[in-house]
């Protein structure tokens, strides 16, 4: 593995999401315990060098800005259960441009319809589940849209497991907070970290975890 362009998406991811602290700080409630905690910046360096992963530059350009995204959202949606549209809504054109031109200079025609097709049906999924589940949000309906285009891209396997463990992290760390007493059994917690964790570990493990699914697509 070359960990150069590790080090070096981490690092350019880090430093826009730093750069973006004063916008995110006025995104913040007032007197939030996540202002000025700089939080975006170590998850943005993270899921930046694992953006560095990516076998193609336009792939790593791709993800990487995925990561600066997620990064933001993440401290927004725990301080104050919201995803803005300003960030969410633009990576859908982040996925369609970056994602065309990697299917046209690498042929991967195939990967790109996979990845609109997996998109469409992540977000009207959520959209249903978000008629019957009011903890769901819209904002989360959308983000699972942009997770849905992120999984796709890679296969059948990544957007079920996605998906699944997406959930399963969200129950796991609300067991654990509601036994340290955090949280009130009635406490509900916001969906988008875990949205976005999900869809890291499915990229990660997903053809692992269901490699039936793996072999429709290799």
């Amino acid at each position: 593995m070359n960990l150069l362009p590790v080090l070096c998406w981490a690092v350019v991811a880090a430093l826009a999401a730093a750069g973006a602290d004063p916008w995110l700080r006025r995104q913040l409630p007032e007197g939030s315990r996540l202002a000025g905690t700089w939080l975006q910046v170590p998850v943005a360096a993270v899921l930046g060098g694992l953006a560095g992963l990516a076998p193609s530059l336009l792939e790593q350009v791709t993800f990487a800005v995925l990561a600066v995204a997620g990064a933001l959202l993440v401290v927004v949606d725990y301080a104050d259960y919201r995803l803005p549209d300003v960030i969410v809504l633009p990576l859908y054109g982040v996925l369609a441009v970056l994602l065309t031109a990697t299917a046209w200079t690498q042929d991967r025609w195939p990967d790109l319809l996979r990845a609109g097709i997996v998109a469409v049906a992540m977000f009207v999924l959520y959209f249903v589940m978000a008629m019957f589940a009011p903890d769901l949000g819209f904002g989360d309906v959308k983000l699972a849209g942009v997770a849905g285009g992120f999984l796709g891209w890679f296969g059948i396997a990544e957007p079920v497991a996605g998906f699944l463990l997406a959930w399963v992290l969200m129950a796991v760390v609300g067991l654990v907070l509601l036994l340290l007493r955090r949280v009130g059994r009635k406490a509900s917690l916001p969906f988008g970290p875990y949205l976005i964790a999900g869809a890291v570990l499915g990229a990660l493990f997903g053809a692992r975890m269901f490699p039936v699914l793996a072999g429709l697509t290799g």
